[in-house]
């Protein structure tokens, strides 16, 4: 990945408790729509009418389907009396009410007649977006979806594959009720299952459990250490923990290899490639037979050392303003977790809304590896420079 951003504002990865499909009634015909999509802070970002309301969506192959309360009554949301328990990217549980809309058009040939929803609070980091929700995996259980980021757009079939599309080509996708797409990946002759995750910032998310598999054959490594917090989830921020950014020195998919891959370490259940995948080609899920297809850009090893860069300090809106949240070894004795920052590369920051977005914006905006922040402590300002690593 070019940058790996590790505080993931709603991430994005949800570990359900409780999941039904949301797709019923799809009519039988040939459908293949070219979906042109935004590309904002690395959220694929669809248009979709719902009974008669057209809205913005971020596509999360990792995550469920969720709209926000506000916008679920623009569209005529009725409660099903039903509710799920889902974890956010910060591993805090909270149970949210199941309800159902109707007259769903993801494109302009593919309806759902009915579609599942939970029903979300107001997130702001959603509003900074112009998004209402987002669409998991079940929307399109029904379809196969392809998904090419150089020419953003997603293409939908159904109920065939696309034309040269062979069953055989494709890896076996570990069907599950919650429509994510897992597939089995080689690192360095370690078989792991892995989702594939559009919801996921950066290329590579390890777990512990997997890293340490992995380590102990030899082929992967920690190369720095950080304390702070993991991110914002739909609850909130996490306690801070000590976190790890490994190096894993080969990556197996679908025959494409990829070399010195850095990937920082998170305690969740899932190991995770995430959006970044798509830099490197094309991928299909065939949701209805349960096969993945990733159609590399480039067939040669792919060097992916340097790739993963990342600022050693993290910023996030915590207490109304805005904290360092998050110290990499390299500047624990030059900031400290907390420290108030008003500034970033020339930016006054203070103005901003207390959204973990505005900030990546202006961070994924610096150009080069240095840049500097202003941080107010004791009523005094200070200029620090920062460095991607």
């Amino acid at each position: 990945m070019s940058r790996v951003k590790y505080g993931v504002f709603f991430r994005v990865f949800f570990v359900f408790s409780l999941m039904s499909s949301s797709v019923q009634g799809q009519s039988v015909k040939r459908v293949c729509d070219t979906i042109h999509y935004e590309f904002i802070q690395n959220k694929i970002i669809i248009p979709v009418t719902v009974n008669g309301v057209t809205v913005k969506y971020i596509v999360d192959t990792g995550g469920q389907t969720g709209t926000d309360w506000e916008n679920a009554q623009k569209m005529g949301a009725v409660g099903t009396g039903a509710s799920t328990s889902i974890s956010d990217l910060n591993d805090k549980r909270q149970r949210y009410q199941i309800a159902e809309v109707r007259d769903v058009w993801l494109s302009p040939n593919y309806q759902l007649n009915k579609m599942k929803t939970m029903v979300l609070p107001v997130i702001e980091s959603f509003r900074s977006l112009g998004v209402v929700g987002i669409l998991g995996g079940e929307v399109f259980a029904q379809s196969v979806v392809t998904f090419d980021a150089r020419e953003k757009i997603m293409v939908i079939n159904y109920p065939y594959r696309p034309d040269r599309l062979k069953v055989t080509d494709g890896m076996e996708m570990f069907g599950n009720d919650s429509h994510h797409p897992v597939v089995n990946m080689d690192f360095g002759g370690v078989e792991k299952k892995v989702v594939f995750d559009t919801g996921a910032d950066g290329f590579l998310l390890m777990n512990s459990s997997s890293f340490e598999d992995i380590e102990t054959s030899g082929k992967g490594k920690k190369v720095a250490r950080a304390f702070g917090i993991n991110g914002i989830g739909l609850e909130g921020v996490s306690h801070p923990v000590e976190i790890d950014k490994v190096n894993v020195e080969e990556m197996i998919i679908a025959g494409k290899k990829f070399s010195n891959v850095e990937s920082l370490i998170s305690d969740r259940g899932a190991l995770i490639v995430g959006i970044d995948l798509l830099k490197y080609g094309k991928v299909v899920i065939d949701y209805m037979r349960n096969r993945f297809y990733f159609f590399p850009f480039d067939v040669g090893v792919t060097d992916m050392r340097g790739m993963s860069k990342i600022w050693n300090v993290g910023i996030l809106p915590i207490n109304e303003r805005f904290e360092i949240t998050t110290v990499w070894d390299s500047m624990k004795d030059v900031v400290s977790f907390g420290d108030q920052v008003i500034d970033i590369n020339g930016t006054d920051i203070t103005g901003f809304p207390m959204s973990q977005p505005e900030i990546d914006r202006v961070m994924n905006a610096i150009e080069g590896d240095v840049a500097y922040i202003v941080i107010l402590k004791d009523g005094k300002k200070k200029k620090v420079e920062i460095r991607r690593e």
